[in-house]
């Protein structure tokens, strides 16, 4: 299985922390890299010699740059705009889910209380967003 390589954009460390260990648990071949902010996460994504991650998560509420500014950004890069960007939130609201999808994100994913929840829903993105790749 090939190893995905996913970027977290999350000013919260402990959701790195568990979004990381429900990767690992729920056997999904991945290495997570951590930026806490938008700003820094655009410099990293913009440098030319900079690994280009196979799925981005992006927190919708963070410092500096918010998550929806951030996604318009990352569209604007034409090397970037193939990237799946998985918006990451608290909330669970339609209609940001809807406006996920047409600022141009893959998918809006609502982080679930549960670890449990967390590892089957990862399972199920992953599926969706790579079941080409694996034909």
């Amino acid at each position: 299985m090939i190893t995905k390589r996913v970027l977290l954009i999350d000013d919260d460390k402990d959701d790195a922390e568990i979004l990381s260990a429900a990767l690992s648990e729920s056997g999904i071949s991945a290495a997570l890299d951590h930026i806490e902010n938008g700003s820094q996460a655009l410099e990293k994504l913009m440098d030319n010699g900079a690994d280009i991650p196979d799925v981005i998560f992006l927190d919708i509420n963070m410092p500096v740059i918010n998550g929806w500014e951030c996604l318009r950004e990352i569209k604007k890069l034409a090397e970037l705009q193939s990237i799946p960007i998985v918006m990451y939130s608290t909330f669970n609201l339609q209609s940001e889910g809807i406006s996920a999808k047409d600022v141009g994100a893959a998918a809006f994913f609502t982080k679930p209380d549960k670890f449990s929840e967390l590892k089957i829903k990862l399972v199920s993105l992953f599926d969706e967003l790579f079941k080409t790749a694996s034909l």
